[in-house]
């Protein structure tokens, strides 16, 4: 996968840019912004003789190799961003290889947890993963489940976390002989995807993140009560600037 960022500054803007925090993909010059006014994400909301007229929308593509667009990924405003990284694992699967991860076991079930980059800024998108192993003849249950059973999730119950999605595999529809229902349950070895939206503003340096995970795990003659097993994730955050700063 190769990146490259369009914005409306100079040359000589963005090569400074480059330059200062290291950047190794190509920052290209739309100096008069007819790139983002092609793609029709120009903001108009930025009157012309103000300093930033001709800045676009914030927005992400994912161009396959014929040039064909593959994805789109908008954000609200400029203080809320997806990073390369969550782009990168919720496309491809990709995974940081010093990204923090943890294993938590409990009964018949184990599960990592752990987040796809190890860095990140205030007010970008992380992806997170929570990969389940059960033992035969076990199983959890799916996000449809009715009550009284416990949906499996896995959520980020921190300040510092102001927008999370999860996401299962499908579950499949299962006769439960001894409960005389159909359930959706998942077994075996499977993994959830999530992303979470870090909040803008936050300081600079490293940060902890914490988190549960639920399930209710069950065989076929016996369910354990629901669970709530506690994780912390280490990230790291970058100080934010802007281009023309």
């Amino acid at each position: 996968m190769r990146l490259a960022a369009i914005s409306y500054d100079s040359q000589e803007t963005l090569r400074a840019f480059a330059e200062k925090f290291s950047i190794g993909f190509p920052l290209l010059s739309d100096r008069e912004s007819a790139v983002i006014r092609a793609f029709d994400i120009l903001n108009v909301n930025i009157a012309p003789g103000l300093r930033a007229h001709g800045v676009p929308h914030p927005v992400e593509y994912l161009v396959g190799p014929d040039g064909t667009v593959l994805r789109k990924y908008f954000v609200p405003n400029y203080q809320h961003r997806v990073t390369g990284s969550a782009v990168a694992f919720r496309e491809f699967g990709a995974v940081g290889s010093d990204a923090a991860a943890v294993t938590l076991e409990s009964g018949a079930v184990r599960v990592e947890v752990g987040l796809a980059s190890a860095t990140a800024f205030a007010g970008q998108e992380v992806g997170f993963f929570a990969k389940f192993t059960l033992e035969p003849g076990w199983h959890v249950y799916g996000p449809s489940v009715p009550e009284p059973y416990t949906a499996t999730s896995v959520s980020f119950e921190d300040p510092k976390v102001i927008g999370q999605s999860f996401q299962l595999p499908p579950a499949e529809l299962v006769k439960i002989a001894a409960l005389d229902e159909t359930l959706p349950v998942l077994s075996g070895s499977f993994e959830a995807k999530g992303s979470l939206l870090l909040k803008f503003p936050l300081d600079a340096g490293p940060i902890v993140l914490a988190g549960q995970v639920r399930f209710q795990s069950c065989s076929d003659a016996v369910c354990d009560p629901p669970e709530a097993l506690r994780f912390e994730l280490a990230l790291t955050l970058g100080r934010f600037v802007v281009a023309g700063a």
